[in-house]
């Protein structure tokens, strides 16, 4: 589609990339793994996150309290995130 469009492609985010459990923060991946890096290598963009499967997600979300703003480690995968995408050329 957004070639068609001729849209730029910054990168490629990969959502629900693992699982990681709530009580042990073990990751799991349900999905399979590898397929966003092997999208973006496909398509000659980086891969710019993956983004786990995780419950606080939506229990921010719903609040109106985005997990970015929170501490830990899905922050820090969306903190980086918006660092890679202010930082593209």
């Amino acid at each position: 589609m957004f070639e068609q469009t001729e849209t730029r492609v910054l990168g490629i985010v990969e959502n629900m990339a693992g699982y990681l459990c709530p009580h042990c923060n073990h990751e799991s991946h349900i999905f399979g793994s590898g397929g966003g890096k092997r999208e973006a290598d496909k398509r000659g963009v980086p891969l710019l996150a993956q983004i786990p499967l995780e419950p606080t997600i939506t229990e921010q979300g719903d609040k109106g309290e985005p997990v970015s703003l929170t501490d830990g480690k899905v922050a820090g995968i969306f903190k980086a995130l918006a660092e890679k995408i202010i930082n593209t050329k």
